[in-house]
């Protein structure tokens, strides 16, 4: 297919795909003339992966540069590939605050005894969940003394991500494999997010709400 029929399969505009031609991020395509080119699945499959990763993933473009890289180095096992989508999909920690080193323990605490022993000692997440706790201490609003709160999010997500890595279809290529743990995170991260927000209304009313209101809004 040509440039002009790739772009619109994707739904990525064409100036993108050249940007990205020229960025190295997508393979060049088979060279038919002195200005045309054809493209194929590969191509299709590369640009719907790096449109998830911008438009939902707001991955920075130098991350994006990361991904293509790790998904065509020779000699990466599955777990590398993975590793190297994990880094750019984590964002940049925040700058630290007062209470960032009593966070960090408690978030190197954490992760000791969620038993993820196999977790890089230099991943990002790391000061991001130290972030995250910091602004739990700041705020006031639980009491971050207490490790059985924190173990309940352990456990739950311990077994989502169980599920979800046992699930990854490792047969048909890294890129594949990357794909799929994208949609995974950055997609199905927003799904879970929203069926988090409407479990929680319905419990909210379930608790909170007068009778009254509740038998009005039947």
């Amino acid at each position: 297919m040509r440039i002009s029929e790739l772009a619109r399969v994707t739904g990525v505009p064409v100036p993108t795909v050249k940007y990205y031609l020229r960025e190295g991020l997508l393979p060049q395509g088979t060279v038919t003339s002195r200005t045309q080119a054809d493209y194929g699945d590969e191509h299709v499959r590369r640009l719907r992966l790096l449109r998830v990763l911008r438009e939902v993933g707001d991955v920075p473009v130098g991350r994006l540069r990361d991904l293509v890289v790790a998904v065509e180095a020779e000699g990466l096992n599955t777990h590398d590939v993975l590793a190297a989508a994990a880094v750019a999909l984590a964002p940049t920690p925040p700058p630290p605050g007062p209470a960032r080193d009593l966070a960090r323990t408690l978030a190197e605490d954490l992760v000791t005894q969620a038993g993820w022993d196999h977790v890089a000692p230099d991943s990002p997440d790391r000061e991001n969940l130290a972030a995250q706790l910091e602004a739990v201490i700041a705020l006031g609003t639980h009491d971050d003394k207490d490790p059985g709160l924190l173990l309940r999010y352990v456990e739950a997500v311990d077994s989502l991500a169980k599920w979800e890595i046992a699930d990854l279809d490792d047969t048909a290529g890294p890129e594949s494999v990357m794909q799929q743990m994208v949609v995974g995170q950055v997609v199905f991260g927003e799904v879970l997010a929203t069926l988090r927000r409407l479990a929680e209304e319905h419990y909210s009313a379930q608790r909170f709400r007068p009778a009254t209101s509740a038998r009005r809004a039947r």
